[in-house]
């Protein structure tokens, strides 16, 4: 597993919501840059960023534009695997350059460094 990285949540039963208040409270709407993983069976199985903080990982069973990884999750849990929701916040960081600030926006390059080392089934198009 990748370090530093923290478990916000877990699916449990099909087409249901992830278990997070335990993990992370009520904080599910707070907008943080993410990195974050899915795993099953200690194996990283997606790889993902967003700016809008935990729900968008917290909402794959209603997702219906993620239909890969929504269906994968569901099969996953229908055959009793559960699957950790785990994340890392990355935030961005501004340089100047020629005396103008620009955000740089760090998640999204993280994430495919992370996608291209680890290769995840979940990740890619089928």
């Amino acid at each position: 597993m990748i370090t530093n990285f923290k478990k916000i949540g877990e699916y449990l039963r099909p087409g249901e919501a992830p278990e997070y208040q335990s993990f992370i409270g009520r904080n599910k709407t707070k907008k943080l840059p993410l990195v974050y993983l899915f795993i099953v069976g200690g194996e990283i199985k997606y790889i993902g960023e967003t700016r809008q903080g935990y729900s968008r990982p917290l909402s794959y069973h209603r997702n219906k534009i993620m239909k890969r990884q929504n269906e994968a999750i569901y099969r996953s849990t229908e055959s009793g695997l559960k699957v950790e929701v785990y994340a890392l916040e990355v935030p961005s960081q501004v340089a100047v350059v020629n005396g103008l600030e620009i955000e740089n926006y760090l998640a999204q390059d993280y994430e495919k460094a992370l996608i291209k080392l680890h290769a995840p089934e979940w990740n890619g198009r089928p």
